[in-house]
């Protein structure tokens, strides 16, 4: 199987992932769905391929594979640096920011990062606006920001949707030091209230960042849900340095109540800051950064540096003793080839993007090896099953060049008693490397830098 050759040849930039042209990326910022183009904001260092100059950039999709990076929405400004937040369409005006007669303008609720500069808020964050009456192109910052100051040091991220049943806003945002969500609500986006604090002292983790609260509909059901609180922690992260967690519970429009433990959202090392997008219907459509922050300034790309995941689609599935349990699907573009390896024990991977699909024998351990380059000493990816059934992504061998030595293996997963059999689909698009597992129930992400050369996958007994 072949594919055309990438658009952008550079040696680790992926075809159907999202990166900058030319400079740093890290947390993804609000992600909406407007009008049938998917928007991804980011932050951005403008002047730079490492974090500096904290800014919003900005890319525009129609089919979340190929995107196209326009000019900087949020730039920072002398003693305000543009930190992480999200968009929403204010369909009805209840901003009043819109222009009169017109269309609901979109609003970006974002954390204003005061510096020493600042004359009058330095060395503390509140979380501000700035209305788009174009559909996304254009931003102006509101005159009357912040909107909401609690006179922190570190009060960031608020992810901002709208609750049906309540008719309100819902801003969830975290003090991040001190490891908690507040939720506050607003009937127009500059006046709010807080409704409740939520803390969870099993989630360690130096600092928590890049909260979202997500409702998950139940399948073939418009009234039945669960609700998915997602924090990003660092470092805490399952695999290593920074990582992110989901907790099932649910939402009364003020307060969330877990019914469930913290479990890790990806078992790999490259999914931080994990948020959905807004606009989308029905089951949420996620989207990550593909890096940590124990290495993230040393990837060796340039002059751009960092992707995001796949998105990715929540849903539900039964535990074994039927309570509810997140599942994520990749959502793999149709442009990407697929390999199933059915009974086959080997199979050449032509292209630089493909899907992996098959199912792994749990029964005894093996491998499941991608080896890039001809000879043995060759760059070489492994899916690992060991004798207690435990699953685990390793790519200590996957590089070129020495890279994260202290990060090779994901976190183990362990599938429910009982099964021998589980399918998987290794989705690889040159830097990066996401395993999906027992039908979403796990998904692990690495970042891999093998170099180019013939791609085999191969399954091979192990001792």
């Amino acid at each position: 199987m072949t594919t055309t050759a990438p658009p952008r040849a550079e040696l680790h930039r992926p075809q159907f992932h999202l990166t900058p042209d030319a400079t740093w990326m890290n947390d993804p910022n609000g992600l909406i769905l407007h009008e049938g183009t998917w928007h991804a904001f980011f932050q951005n260092n403008p002047s730079g391929s490492t974090w500096g100059n904290m800014s919003w950039g900005h890319a525009v999709s129609e089919d979340l594979a190929t995107w196209r990076e326009l000019p900087v929405a949020l730039p920072c400004r002398e003693g305000e640096l543009i930190f992480s937040g999200s968009v929403v369409h204010d369909a009805e005006n209840s901003s009043g920011l819109g222009a009169p007669g017109e269309p609901g303008p979109l609003v970006a609720v974002y954390t204003s990062a005061y510096t020493d500069a600042h004359p009058e808020r330095a060395g503390t964050q509140a979380q501000s606006l700035a209305v788009s009456r174009d559909g996304g192109t254009t931003w102006q910052f509101h005159s009357e920001n912040p909107v909401l100051d609690r006179g922190s040091a570190d009060f960031r991220d608020p992810k901002v949707f709208r609750h049906a049943a309540s008719g309100r806003w819902v801003m969830v945002a975290v003090e991040a030091v001190d490891h908690s969500v507040l939720i506050h609500t607003s009937t127009d986006l500059r006046r709010w209230e807080l409704a409740s604090t939520l803390t969870d002292p099993a989630l360690d983790g130096g600092i928590w960042e890049c909260p979202d609260l997500v409702r998950i509909p139940a399948a073939g059901s418009e009234t039945e849900e669960s609700w998915a609180l997602i924090v990003s922690t660092n470092p805490g992260g399952p695999a290593g340095g920074s990582g992110t967690y989901a907790i099932l519970g649910g939402f009364d429009g003020r307060t969330f109540t877990p019914t469930a433990e913290a479990v890790p959202l990806d078992l790999g090392q490259d999914c931080y800051a994990a948020v959905s997008f807004g606009g989308v219907e029905g089951a949420p459509v996620l989207l990550g950064w593909m890096n940590n922050w124990d290495y993230a300034e040393l990837t060796p790309t340039g002059p751009w540096r960092s992707a995001m995941t796949l998105p990715r689609t929540l849903g539900l599935a039964g535990d074994a003793v039927g309570a509810p349990r997140l599942v994520q699907r990749l959502r793999v573009p149709a442009e990407i080839p697929v390999v199933d390896l059915g009974g086959q024990i080997a199979a050449r991977l032509d292209g630089t993007a493909v899907c992996v699909t098959g199912v792994l024998d749990l029964r005894t351990p093996h491998r499941l090896s991608v080896r890039f380059g001809e000879g043995e000493d060759s760059p070489e990816l492994r899916v690992e099953i060991d004798a207690q059934r435990r699953v685990v992504l390793d790519r200590s061998a996957a590089h070129r060049e020495p890279f994260a030595p202290g990060h090779t293996r994901s976190a183990p997963f362990v599938p429910p008693a009982g099964v021998e059999q589980m399918p998987f689909r290794l989705v690889l698009d040159a830097s990066t490397a996401e395993l999906e597992l027992d039908g979403g129930r796990a998904v692990i992400s690495q970042q891999i830098f093998p170099g180019a050369g013939p791609t085999t996958v191969r399954i091979e007994p192990t001792a």
